[in-house]
C-alpha cells in the first residue's frame, strides 16, 4: 500500500514518531482557543513541574488530561495500545484491562460488519463514516458516541488516535423527538380517518382561551356552517343556540367546568344553521383536568339528530293512531257484545220472565210454561258460553293449535247447518312460536264465523299445510260468494290482514258471486 509522505511529530511519551500527512480539511485553531490552551498548560507547568520548552511535553499532558475519552489502537490487530483517564472512567475498564482488549470488544455484535467497512475506508485514506456509533461499557450499558480520529505511526506501528464524544443523551432526545413526531402524525392520521369516517362534528375547546376548533367536514354536515371563524369563540356559538335550550346548555357547561369529579357529559339542543333553520344536535364530550382538578380543555363530538327527531315524532304519531284505532276497536267490540246480549240473550230472558209470570197466574199452563222457560234458559246459557268463548284468548298451550281448530269444527258441525272438515298434516307445533299459533287460530275462528253468518254455505273445508318455508292455512266454502275486487273491507277482514301483516305473511282472497270463497294465508315458517 502506498503511503503518503511521512512527517516527524512528538507524541505522548516524548518520543519522536512519524505519521502520514493527513488530508485534513480542519481549520487551524483560532488565536483565542490557542491562547486558552497555552494558559491552561502554563498552569499545569507550575503544578507538575513541566517546562514549556521541554520537547514533547505538551502531547502526553493533553492526551492524559483530555476530558474526552481517547485511545490509540493498532490498525492491523485492532488492539488497544494506549488509553487516557477519561476512557477508563467512562467505560469502566481499568487501564490494564483495556490494554488486553481489542476494538471489537467494546462494539455490539450488530455493528461489527459496519466497523470493518469503516476501517477499510480508513486504510484506503478515505474519510470514515460520519455517524454515531454504539459502544459497550463494562457494565453492559450501551452508549451512543461520535468518534474523531487520525492515523499515525506509534512505536513503529500503523495506529489511529481517536477521541470519543458521548452523545447518548442527544441520540435519545432525537429518538424521543422522532417517536413523538410519529405519534403526533399517527394521532392526526387517526383523527382525520375518524373525522372522514363519521358524520359527527369533532371539536376541541380550549377553556383558557374560550376558543373552539371544529373539523371543517363535520362543521358543514352538522352545523351547516362553512367557516368556523364566526363561532370560534364560545360566546358567539351560544348566540346560535335556540333560546329555550340556552339556559339548559349554559347550566350543563357551568356544572361540568366547575365539577371536580365529573368528566363526561351529553346534551341535546337546537342550533341555528346558516340558512336560519334549527337543527337538533346531540353533543357529548370529555373534560381534561390538570393535577389540581381544574378543567382546561374539552374534546367531544356533535351529531345532527334532526332526522331521528322527525322519525321519533312520526313513530309517536303512529302510536297515537294505533292507540286511537285500539280504542275504536274496543268500542266497536263492546257495541257488538251489547247487540248480542240485547238481541239474543236479553230477548230470551225477557220471554222466559213472561212465561214464569203466566205460570204463577195460570195453574193450568204452569207445567208447559215452566218447560218452555227451562228451554229458553238453556239456550241463553249456550249463547252466553259461545259469546264468552269468542272473546276469551284461547289457551293453545293446553290443547294445541290442531286440537283447538278441531274443537271449532266440532262446534260448527253440532249446529247441523254446515258440514265442516279439517284437513291437516302432521305438524310439529313446537317449531311454531306462540304468536303464530294464536294468529292461525284467530283467523280460522274469524273466517268460520263469517261462513256461518254470511256465506249461506252448506260445506266448508279447513286445510293446514306446512313446508320448509311457509305455513299455509286454506279455508274454502260453497256459499254465495262475493266480488272480491269490489268488496268493502269490514272489521273482520281488516283484522285478518293486520294479524298476517304483523307476522310478515300474505293473505289472498278468491271469490265470485255464486261460487263460494277461498281464503289463503301464508306465514313464514320459523324452525
Amino acid at each position: 500500500m502506498m503511503l503518503r509522505p511521512l512527517k516527524k511529530i512528538v507524541l505522548i511519551n516524548g518520543t519522536i514518531l512519524q505519521r502520514q500527512n493527513p488530508r485534513s480539511t480542519r481549520k487551524p485553531l483560532t488565536i483565542n482557543l490557542r491562547n486558552k490552551l497555552r494558559h491552561l498548560f502554563s498552569l499545569k507547568h507550575r503544578i507538575h513541574g513541566i517546562k514549556p520548552d521541554q520537547p514533547g511535553s505538551y502531547y502526553p499532558f493533553l492526551f492524559e488530561n483530555n476530558p474526552f475519552p481517547a485511545w490509540i489502537f493498532d490498525l492491523q490487530t485492532l488492539a488497544f495500545l494506549k488509553v487516557n483517564k477519561a476512557a477508563v472512567e467512562f467505560y469502566g475498564y481499568s487501564e490494564k484491562e483495556f490494554l488486553s482488549m481489542y476494538l471489537t470488544d467494546i462494539r455490539p455484535e450488530e455493528e461489527i460488519i459496519l466497523l470493518e467497512e469503516n476501517l477499510k475506508r480508513i486504510h484506503k485514506g478515505e474519510p470514515p463514516f460520519q455517524r454515531s456509533w454504539k459502544h459497550l461499557k463494562k457494565n453492559g450499558e450501551i452508549v451512543d458516541v461520535e468518534i474523531k480520529g487520525n492515523n499515525f505511526f506509534y512505536n513503529g506501528k500503523e495506529t489511529r488516535l481517536v477521541m470519543i464524544n458521548d452523545v447518548t443523551a442527544r441520540v435519545q432526545t432525537e429518538a424521543n423527538l422522532i417517536r413523538t413526531n410519529e405519534q403526533y402524525r399517527l394521532a392526526n392520521e387517526r383523527y382525520n380517518i375518524i373525522a372522514n369516517a363519521t358524520h359527527d362534528l369533532i371539536w376541541d375547546w380550549n377553556l383558557e382561551t374560550n376558543e373552539l376548533y371544529r373539523d371543517p367536514k363535520g362543521l358543514v354536515e352538522v352545523y351547516g356552517v362553512a367557516d368556523n371563524e364566526p363561532i370560534k369563540h364560545i360566546n358567539h356559538w351560544l348566540e346560535r343556540i335556540y333560546p329555550d335550550d340556552l339556559p339548559k346548555v349554559q347550566n350543563v357547561i357551568f356544572n361540568i367546568v366547575n365539577a371536580g369529579e365529573q368528566n363526561v357529559f351529553d346534551i341535546e339542543y337546537r342550533f341555528r344553521r346558516k340558512n336560519g333553520d334549527y337543527a337538533f344536535i346531540y353533543d357529548r364530550g370529555y373534560i381534561l383536568r390538570n393535577k389540581d382538578g381544574k378543567a382546561y380543555r374539552m374534546i367531544g363530538a356533535a351529531q345532527d339528530i334532526t332526522e331521528r327527531k322527525k322519525l321519533e315524532q312520526e313513530i309517536l304519531d303512529q302510536q297515537k293512531a294505533i292507540s286511537q284505532a285500539t280504542i275504536n276497536t274496543q268500542e266497536k267490540e263492546r257495541t257488538e257484545i251489547s247487540k248480542e246480549l240485547h238481541d239474543n240473550v236479553n230477548q230470551l230472558l225477557t220471554t222466559t220472565k213472561l212465561y214464569l209470570d203466566l205460570a204463577l197466574t195460570n195453574p193450568g199452563l204452569r207445567d208447559e210454561l215452566i218447560k218452555k222457560s227451562s228451554k229458553n234458559i238453556s239456550y241463553a246459557i249456550g249463547e252466553i258460553r259461545t259469546l264468552s268463548q269468542s272473546l276469551m284468548i284461547p289457551s293453545l298451550g293446553d290443547l294445541g293449535l290442531i286440537d283447538s281448530i278441531e274443537d271449532l269444527v266440532e262446534n260448527i258441525n253440532a249446529t247441523k247447518k254446515i258440514d265442516a272438515t279439517f284437513i291437516h298434516e302432521d305438524i310439529a307445533e313446537n317449531n311454531l312460536i306462540e304468536n303464530q299459533k294464536l294468529t292461525l287460530f284467530r283467523i280460522t275462528q274469524e273466517a268460520l264465523n263469517n261462513v256461518v253468518k254470511h256465506a249461506e254455505a252448506t260445506r266448508t273445508t279447513i286445510e293446514l299445510l306446512c313446508s320448509k318455508e311457509i305455513i299455509q292455512l286454506v279455508i274454502k266454502d260453497n256459499g254465495k260468494g262475493f266480488d272480491s275486487l269490489n268488496i268493502k273491507k269490514g272489521a273482520g277482514l281488516n283484522n285478518i290482514r293486520n294479524r298476517v301483516y304483523l307476522l310478515n305473511g300474505n293473505v289472498t282472497i278468491n271469490s265470485q258471486p255464486g261460487k263460494g270463497c277461498t281464503l289463503v294465508v301464508d306465514l313464514p315458517h320459523l324452525h
